[in-house]
């Protein structure tokens, strides 16, 4: 495993260490498992810009229709 230095601010490192006691881990463990996390969303989110990218220069678009049902549906019918 290869090592890494950070230098946090004081009030980010006193949280990090208070979340790490009250799970039962060591702050290290915390900080490792929480940029694991943070990296694969980061992947996957770029996979998904990429894909509409790549849709929309094929001129693949919801129409109209389909955006307002989307609103519908998440919003409500005021929604726009």
């Amino acid at each position: 495993m290869a090592g890494i230095s950070l230098n946090l601010p004081e009030d980010l490192s006193n949280s990090l260490a208070d979340l790490a006691r009250t799970n039962g881990q060591s702050a290290s463990y915390l900080a490792m498992d929480v940029l694991r996390d943070f990296i694969e969303h980061e992947k996957t989110l770029t996979l998904q810009i990429e894909q509409a990218v790549k849709e929309a220069d094929e001129g693949k678009f919801a129409s109209d229709e389909q955006v307002a049902a989307m609103r519908a549906r998440r919003w409500g019918p005021n929604a726009g």
